[in-house]
């Protein structure tokens, strides 16, 4: 069974098959006779119980609809609203429930669930789906808006929190997010929140292409989403090398968390020593910083103009995890200590990402003019 690629909130026409996740919601009578319709295709093939007319079931859910006029029923959906709420990690299927024997139209039975729109894991007939769109409630067409600080915490959590989303591929949803990854030496990858999630503080990254099929961890993401994640690709696991900010450098440049710049502040200006700054007051004109604590620690309206030269993320080890963001950054400004000068920090920073382990190897790629391709999306 194969969900619409366009919205991921219709539900097939016809179910015959479902995968390890998902759950088939029918119109079933008190008395729990699953003699027609979707009622008897749950019991013959979904595992519905002969004599149970409400509730869980096998792997159906069964919504009672032949008892009375339409308030009697809608108690009955805000329980399985509800049921739908305490297991997010399930994907609810609807049937037109109610417009079969029951004889109710699809204009009555539809606004009973329109709480359900605010369920990601809930997926609707098509008829239905259009028509609760217009309603008063259209939250489940909106983006999530991004929240103000984002740094690798922040995006673990959001992750968390939208596992089934993510799962689901419901990435029209999601907060519009771009983070950096190192691929390999001298190559950063990219991925939009919904091709990206965590294990642990491990990334990983879903990747369509057939290189990665071997890399592949399928017990992770059984691990994590407990479904197949039909779709999304290969997932593998990679280095975390920062998230994009609201900013462009002087040449139209994104600026990731990480990034080594060179800025250029007016004179006399002002400036905040949050920003992890590198130089001295005295030469102002050659100031440089690298941005390390998240994606909103600077402010380039006090800038008069700011380049990247880099980035932070060189002499790295295959093994690393976390948030090297942070740590490279804060070893670059010598927070943490670090046996180079400055003068060959900015130039390693110049040959990202980087395995490197010596200082002479970066001066012999500068002699030998070798470019890296860094500055990316």
């Amino acid at each position: 069974m194969h969900m619409d690629k366009v919205t991921g909130r219709i539900a097939p026409d016809f179910i015959t098959e479902l995968s390890k996740c998902e759950v088939f919601v029918f119109g079933s009578n008190l008395e729990g006779r699953h003699a027609g319709g979707a009622a008897r295709l749950a019991y013959e093939q979904f595992g519905a119980e002969w004599g149970k007319g409400v509730g869980p079931q096998g792997q159906c859910y069964a919504i009672p609809t032949m008892q009375g006029p339409i308030s009697t029923i809608k108690p009955y959906v805000d329980d399985f609203i509800d049921y739908a709420k305490k297991h997010p990690m399930n994907r609810f299927l609807l049937t037109r429930i109610g417009c079969g024997i029951a004889g109710f139209k699809d204009e009555q039975m539809a606004p009973l669930f329109i709480e359900a729109m605010k369920l990601s894991n809930v997926c609707f007939p098509s008829e239905w789906y259009v028509r609760l769109l217009s309603y008063a409630y259209p939250q489940s067409k909106d983006m999530q808006t991004p929240p103000p600080v984002i740094n690798m915490q922040v995006l673990q959590r959001l992750c968390e929190e939208n596992v089934y989303v993510i799962g689901a591929g419901l990435r029209w949803t999601l907060p519009d997010i771009r983070i950096r990854y190192v691929i390999d030496e001298d190559k950063f990858g990219y991925k939009d929140m919904g091709d990206f999630f965590f294990c642990d503080d491990d990334l990983y990254v879903f990747d369509r292409d057939e290189i990665w099929a071997e890399d592949h961890n399928k017990n992770v993401v059984d691990d994590i989403f407990h479904d197949e994640c039909k779709g999304h690709g290969y997932a593998h696991r990679v280095l975390f090398a920062g998230v994009r900010t609201p900013y462009k450098d002087s040449n139209g440049d994104y600026i990731y968390t990480g990034d080594v710049c060179h800025i250029k502040l007016p004179s006399g200006a002002e400036y905040d020593y949050a920003l992890s700054t590198l130089g001295s007051e005295e030469h102002i004109e050659n100031f440089r910083y690298a941005f390390v604590l998240d994606n909103h620690c600077i402010f380039l309206d006090k800038c008069e103009s700011c380049t990247r030269e880099g980035t932070v993320f060189y002499m790295l080890d295959r093994s690393d995890h976390g948030d090297l963001a942070d740590e490279l950054s804060r070893k670059f400004i010598g927070v943490l200590g670090s046996p180079y000068t400055m003068e060959q920090r900015l130039l390693m920073a110049t040959f990202t990402p980087s395995f490197h382990k010596k200082d002479w190897e970066y001066v012999a790629l500068k002699e030998l003019e070798i470019e890296y391709n860094w500055r990316g999306k």
